[in-house]
């Protein structure tokens, strides 16, 4: 009997080592790609320059080559594979790969290689041709989670941050509204339309300011001096909302991390299997490494002195 459980323990744990090579080998994958990406962006700026475009035009033909091959496997491979996902789970696959299609990550990877095929029908642009294959940087966002955690959280606060988005546009208008009866009429010519007065209002409120227009009469500096400082704190409520939205989003990212390590812990020990599952949640949730390792020792310190109970969590109580 005895035996027996070794032997399950030791495939188990065979198992589990399969699966982190896996995980590990698409880790590199994964950042060659990332490299790729911005090699790609890094190459876009030089070859916007006449003098390197003409000296290393071969070579860059060559880099491009190179990219929309990889680019172009990489999307057919996420396209076959797209049916294993659990939202398509009870559908026809050819149905559920025209869905993936329409997805905003895959229209990104299409996107990053379509222009380069489409030069081979119609003729286009170099400039708009640029454009495009410098949204191959979207492609980042696939790969490094924070960018999808800022989707998340504009999407979850849309109401609070277009409600101050709508406050900023009216108190732009209102602004340059007022700035443009005040100062136009004590000298005709200086703000010479509301649109002009809408540009002041925007650098001001922005604190930029460039300078290219600035009030000259006391009632208009006096103006300026209002919308300067409900400029400071209006700007700035989107990017608290955000802010603070993003600080909850990390913390509940930590808190279901804890859990699991609590859970792992049950037994006392992590073995194979549960640290596996330990990594992927960490890869899936974008958490550091000394992240995960001092949560573990944390939890192990807890549970060694009876301070935390290792299934819960929760305070024993001395």
């Amino acid at each position: 009997m005895a035996s027996s459980t070794s032997t399950l323990r030791n495939m188990a744990s065979g198992v589990a080592d399969g699966r982190y090579a896996q995980l590990s080998y698409i880790r590199h994958i994964n950042r060659f790609i990332i490299a790729l990406i911005i090699a790609n962006g890094l190459a876009v700026i030089l070859e916007s320059n006449p003098e390197v475009r003409v000296a290393y035009l071969e070579w860059f033909m060559l880099f491009e080559v190179f990219s929309v091959i990889i680019f172009s496997v990489e999307y057919l491979a996420r396209l076959w594979v797209s049916v294993d996902q659990e939202r398509y789970q009870g559908i026809p696959k050819w149905q559920a790969r025209i869905r993936y299609v329409f997805t905003p990550m895959a229209l990104v990877d299409l996107l990053a290689i379509a222009p380069f095929y489409l030069t081979m029908l119609i003729p286009i642009d170099l400039r708009y041709l640029r454009l495009f294959r410098l949204l191959r940087l979207l492609k980042l966002s696939t790969y490094f989670d924070g960018l999808q955690v800022f989707g998340k959280v504009l999407r979850r606060e849309a109401g609070a941050i277009a409600g101050a988005l709508l406050i900023m546009i009216i108190l732009i208008i209102v602004s340059a509204c007022l700035m443009f009866t005040v100062e136009n009429a004590a000298k005709p010519g200086h703000f010479e339309n509301i649109s002009q007065a809408i540009w002041w209002a925007v650098v001001t409120l922005t604190t930029v300011g460039y300078g290219d227009i600035t009030p000259i009469t006391f009632g208009g500096k006096l103006l300026a001096i209002v919308i300067m400082i409900l400029g400071v704190g209006t700007m700035a409520l989107p990017a608290g909302i955000l802010a603070a939205r993003f600080s909850e989003e990390l913390q509940a990212r930590r808190e279901l991390l804890r859990s699991s390590v609590i859970e792992a812990l049950r037994d006392g020990h992590i073995d194979a299997t549960e640290e596996e599952a330990i990594e992927r949640l960490k890869e899936k949730l974008d958490l550091p490494s000394d992240v995960v390792r001092n949560m573990i020792a944390l939890q192990k310190t807890m549970i060694h002195d009876h301070q935390f109970c290792p299934h819960c969590g929760g305070s024993l109580g001395k």
